[in-house]
């Protein structure tokens, strides 16, 4: 009984991940002409090391589906300003309490002179979340 439990939790688990349209989290660097927004963006299972987006680039995405097990938590570590003396550590992704992993989520995350903005779709305009933190 304890195996047909368990081959049934494995199936159900790579079906979910076949079928399920990954997350994506969205950053966006609307700081302005020639400002430059670092950032650290890490999970329990992966550190995208530290990058740098341009004004007005293409937004940076990070893709991933959500863990059976563990709930999936994305941090980033956001800097700017000449010196890079404005921050704020967000968590730009957190899962449910389900069981059953979300799929398709959507987190918009777009940095501003005035704050980080956020938004849970590409069709919502974001809003004033977080002000910068001067280090």
């Amino acid at each position: 009984m304890k195996h047909l439990i368990l081959f049934i939790l494995v199936t159900t688990y790579f079906r979910l991940h076949k079928a399920c349209e990954k997350n994506r989290v969205i950053l966006h660097n609307e700081l302005g002409r020639g400002r430059i927004l670092k950032f650290h963006c890490y999970s329990a299972d992966n550190d995208l090391g530290v990058k740098n987006l341009n004004f007005n680039a293409p937004p940076y995405i990070i893709e991933f589906h959500d863990d059976v097990i563990y709930r999936t938590t994305w941090n980033c570590l956001l800097r700017q300003g000449a010196n890079m003396e404005y921050s704020y550590e967000v968590e730009v992704y957190r899962a449910g309490d389900d069981i059953i992993p979300k799929c398709d989520q959507i987190r918009v995350w777009t940095a501003k002179l005035d704050g980080i903005y956020f938004s849970r779709n590409s069709k919502t305009p974001p809003v004033l979340a977080l002000r910068w933190k001067k280090t």
